[in-house]
């Protein structure tokens, strides 16, 4: 059983923004994919978890960065899970730069959850054996509920086919494509992404109608997206950033 998995990755063009560097999403696109590479590894994955009408749903995560990674770069993730907090499995992550420097540390919160119901089960309904890794966290923290206070439009938009995954529902990574699209140019020439997270709240679906909320707070920005016809709240995110370094 390998308890903790490792995987790399070239960065490439289509996965960084204009200033070159990693986008979030995509950042959480590669998390996503180790987590569930590991996860068929240890015997719980998407196929053998279909099967038996279950399925893992990520909730809650904390991510903390040092440096975003570039263009060109490989990077490598370690990827673990951490035993269960309630109803949440935890599964930590570290990224590596070429040097093997840690530049990204996170933890996540997933939930396991039947097809029919989509209600959050026992972790003991798993029933397949998964390491703990006790001690070994990326972050001292489990993700708590977040507290958000928003005070303005950002936009709204309509869900559309790029946003639907294999599930007809949005993927949760393009959230985080929504949470940081409420930023301005010059906000990004500014300020770096230090700091995220996310809980996700409620599935979201092809023609919903979606306003996104923003704090007024430029260093530490909370955000919330609602569907506007129900007014359910589908996630919240706070972002934090630090002022740019300027080019020399």
């Amino acid at each position: 059983m390998e308890s903790i998995w490792r995987e790399s990755f070239e960065i490439k063009s289509y996965h960084v923004d204009f200033q070159q560097k990693i986008k979030p999403s995509a950042l959480m696109q590669f998390f996503q994919e180790v987590a569930s590479n590991h996860a068929a590894k240890l015997g719980a994955g998407y196929e053998a978890l279909i099967a038996r009408e279950l399925f893992w749903a990520l909730s809650r995560l904390r991510v903390e960065i040092s440096r975003m990674p570039r263009w060109g770069e490989t990077i490598t993730f370690e990827t673990w899970p951490c035993g269960t907090e309630g109803l949440f499995f935890r599964r930590d992550f570290v990224v590596f730069d070429m040097d093997q420097h840690v530049i990204i540390r996170g933890v996540s919160g997933w939930l396991l959850l039947t097809v029919a119901s989509l209600r959050p089960q026992r972790p003991s309904l798993l029933g397949i054996a998964v390491p703990i890794n006790k001690g070994r966290n990326s972050l001292a923290d489990f993700p708590e509920r977040i507290t958000t206070q928003t005070e303005r439009s950002a936009f709204n938009k309509t869900v559309a086919y790029n946003e639907i995954d294999q599930n007809l529902h949005v993927n949760n990574t393009r959230y985080l494509d929504w949470a940081t699209d409420c930023f301005g140019l010059k906000h990004y020439q500014n300020y770096s992404l230090s700091r995220f997270s996310l809980e996700f709240l409620s599935e979201t679906h092809w023609g919903d109608e979606i306003e996104l909320m923003v704090g007024n707070s430029v260093i530490n920005s909370d955000i919330e997206a609602i569907e506007r016809s129900s007014g359910t709240l589908l996630f919240k995110a706070t972002l934090s950033w630090e002022t740019a370094i300027p080019k020399s």
